[in-house]
């Protein structure tokens, strides 16, 4: 309905921003990328939309590049992925390392991310692997070391053995591995102390 929205930045959160077009202020809930990549408030922007209409709800979704509009569309057409769950999906990876670890298969990459458990992870990859075309000229492919489902799991455990939940650890190790952008092999010992300073 609804193909993209023109004016004012009026307001800026991490997951919600506010346009002036025309005296009218529409909310979008927008993905990390999109919003960390926008101007100042007060300067007139360009947002690409989707539009979700529920019994009870109506939201708009905002996005600065077609890629991650294509990418959430790509998400909520998942069994199971509602709206809500691929912005967040979209905000934990970006577009790039998104791509890649579908298509790359990396289970665990994906089930590091906060509400997305092992099932989901495999049910994204089979039903979106084909979908996704990857160009390796524009991004970096993702680090061996992040496919690696042992050395995740076993820092998983380790975690968890300290006291930490599962979540909260996850998310803390899929930060350390995304931060090894050197593409080094990480050792299981380096990534739990690493690790324990955002859990």
């Amino acid at each position: 309905m609804y193909q993209y929205l023109t004016g004012k930045l009026a307001e800026k959160t991490p997951s919600r921003v506010t346009i002036d077009a025309n005296g009218i202020g529409y909310e979008l809930i927008v993905p990390l990328s999109t919003s960390q990549a926008l101007p100042h408030v007060g300067t007139h922007i360009k947002l690409l939309t989707h539009f979700i209409v529920r019994e009870d709800h109506h939201q708009l979704y905002g996005f600065l590049k077609e890629d991650e509009r294509e990418l959430f569309r790509y998400l909520i057409s998942v069994s199971g992925i509602g709206p809500k769950l691929a912005m967040t999906v979209l905000s934990g990876l970006g577009v790039p390392d998104l791509k890649h670890a579908i298509v790359d298969g990396a289970v665990p990459v994906l089930s590091a991310i906060s509400g997305i458990g092992k099932k989901t992870a495999e049910r994204i990859i089979i039903e979106l692997r084909e979908k996704i075309i990857v160009d390796d000229s524009q991004t970096v492919r993702l680090s061996k070391h992040l496919a690696d489902e042992s050395l995740v799991e076993d820092s998983i455990q380790a975690l968890v053995a300290l006291g930490y939940r599962k979540q909260n650890a996850k998310a803390a190790i899929q930060k350390v591995l995304s931060m090894n952008e050197s593409g080094k092999k990480i050792k299981l010992e380096e990534v739990i102390r690493q690790s324990l300073k955002y859990v």
